[in-house]
């Protein structure tokens, strides 16, 4: 069971990073975020090149993800221990970055794509999620390190669960505003990039 639940939590943070980074590499969202926080930073923060840390951050995302999906194969499986850890950092970073934006100073999310929805309560909370499902893969992923891989079965159930996490997060913004009530701030949905 725990092997399972390991294998759950892993691929779930892996699908997230590969969804957040793929949505980033499709358009100038996510420039456009770290334009404005680097703005607002103070001395040497404030002066690091935009394009870099756009690109840094979307290369994270997607080299964790990487590196989480193979982490499946029993050899490679002691790599996601630190790629889990490494997760876990990043999601309490996009924490933090939530909270500054819900406590006043807005910062549009670019988190799966072009957005115009600010950071908010909603993006603090799904980040706290998010760190506590990586936290708990690590948890898992060192006990259930010398079990085997689980059955197909309950494989499938890991792939279908994780797949579940990915749509409910990828999709965030829309249940939010399918169960907010209606604030004319938070009228922005997800714009498709070309």
């Amino acid at each position: 069971m725990l092997v399972t639940l390991a294998l759950f939590l892993q691929l779930a943070v892996a699908g997230v990073l590969l969804a957040s980074g793929v949505a980033k590499v499709r358009g100038d969202a996510n420039r456009e975020t770290w334009k404005a926080l680097l703005d607002r930073a103070p001395g040497l923060l404030g002066r690091l090149p935009v394009d870099v840390v756009s690109s840094l951050h979307i290369g994270v995302e997607i080299l964790l993800a990487v590196a989480l999906l193979v982490a499946i194969a029993p050899p490679l499986a002691p790599v996601a221990a630190p790629a889990l850890a490494a997760a876990a950092l990043l999601f309490t970073g996009f924490t933090g970055i939530a909270l500054y934006s819900a406590t006043g100073a807005a910062v549009t999310c670019s988190c799966f794509g072009r957005s115009t929805t600010s950071l908010g309560w909603p993006h603090v909370v799904r980040n706290v999620a998010l760190t506590v499902l990586a936290v708990g893969g690590l948890v898992a992923a060192s006990d259930a390190v010398a079990d085997p891989l689980p059955d197909l079965g309950s494989a499938a159930l890991a792939v279908v669960g994780a797949a579940a996490v990915t749509a409910l997060t990828y999709f965030f913004d829309d249940v939010v505003d399918v169960f907010a009530p209606p604030d004319p701030r938070r009228s922005g949905t997800r714009v498709p990039t070309r």
